[in-house]
This record gives structure tokens, sequence and C-alpha cells, in this order.
């Protein structure tokens, strides 16, 4: 899409479009991979041609872009919902791991897509294209939940930066068990990772 078309606002028709086209996007990845998934491929599967995808985006790159936000944006809505009226910080952090395993289970073909994108797309140095430059909202948030705790003295002496990695690295290995193990038993390992957050988490007695 032109520069000049980008910043006028887009109809109902071409939204739906967009959304076609990231979700066959997502489709694509989750079955044949990122190397499988060309524009030709996901323009087949939305039933357009080559042309229409590159109006709607300017390349495979701001297309991918595109599906991580829009996968993010999705899983953040799920988690906000979730303990968005929590007021005990224990239980605040017992929803956001649930809501981030919920999510996983229910959108497997969006977590394959992004583990695709996010371990496959490379700037022309080699490096990861998507790699979150400084500091990363998703563990700042986290980060900032856990402290609360801390500060009402809800947690005990944790350091909420550690725990936060810890957390959000589970989180990261589940995503990855549920791409590559059929065995992986998402249930047993997010009552298992409830039960050891909620035990670091208490205060010294």
């Amino acid at each position: 899409m032109r520069s000049d078309e980008m910043d006028r606002p887009r109809t109902f028709t071409e939204e739906a479009r967009r959304a076609q086209i990231m979700r066959c996007a997502i489709e694509a990845l989750a079955e044949l991979g990122f190397s499988g998934s060309s524009l030709a491929e996901i323009a087949r599967r939305a039933g357009v041609s080559k042309g229409v995808v590159s109006y709607y985006f300017a390349g495979k790159d701001e297309l991918l872009g595109q599906v991580l936000f829009d996968v993010y944006a999705r899983a953040g809505a799920a988690i906000a919902e979730r303990i968005g009226h929590a007021n005990d910080p224990a239980v605040v952090i017992r929803g956001y791991l649930e809501a981030n395993l919920s999510f996983l289970a229910e959108n497997l073909a969006d977590i394959r897509a992004v583990v695709e994108i996010a371990a496959n797309a490379r700037s022309p140095d080699g490096s990861l294209r998507f790699a979150v430059p400084g500091e990363d909202p998703v563990l700042a948030h986290l980060q900032s939940l856990l402290q609360a705790g801390k500060d009402t003295g809800r947690f005990g002496e944790v350091d909420s930066r550690s725990m936060a990695v810890l957390i959000r690295g589970a989180i990261d290995t589940a995503s990855g068990r549920l791409v590559g193990d059929p065995a992986f038993d998402l249930e047993a390992y997010t009552r298992q990772l409830v039960d050891v957050v909620d035990l670091a988490l208490r205060p010294a007695t």
C-alpha cells in the first residue's frame, strides 16, 4: 500500500482483507514453517494474487511484523481481562500465569507462527529481525506486577526482576514444548508452575 494510502483511515473491507491475509500467513507458518511461507503461498491461501498481498503489506517483513503485533496484542488483551479486576497481588500473578498458558493452548497455530518468525526472520546483517531492542515491555510489565506485591508486603523478599525473567522463561519454554513435543501436558505444567511461583513469592514465616 502506498504511503499516501496508508495515511488515510482503512475501510471495513480493507481491515477484513488485512485480517484474512494475516490469518492465512499464520496458517502457512504453522503448517509449512518459515521457509515454506512465501508471499505467493500466503496469497494462494487467501484466494488473492500476490499483488493484492503487496497492496496491503509492503513485503514479507512487514506482514510478519504485523502478525507478531496481532498475536501479542490478543495475548495482552486476554491477560488484561483476566487480571484487570484482581486486587490481591498473588491472585494477579496466578491469573497472569494461567491466562498466558491458556492463550498458548487455545491459539496453537498462532504460537507456532510466532515461534517460526522469532527464530528465523533475519535482518541483512544476520541478526534476528524482531528481537526487542532495549527494555522488553512484556518483562517490564511482569516485573511491575511483582514489585507491587513486594511493596504491599504480600510477597517476600524476592528480586522482582529475576523472578520476572524466571516466569517469562517458563512461559516461553511452554511455547516451545507445545510446538515440538506432542506429549507435553500443558495442564499439568500450568498447575506445577503456579504452585512453584506461589511458593517462591510467599513471605517468610
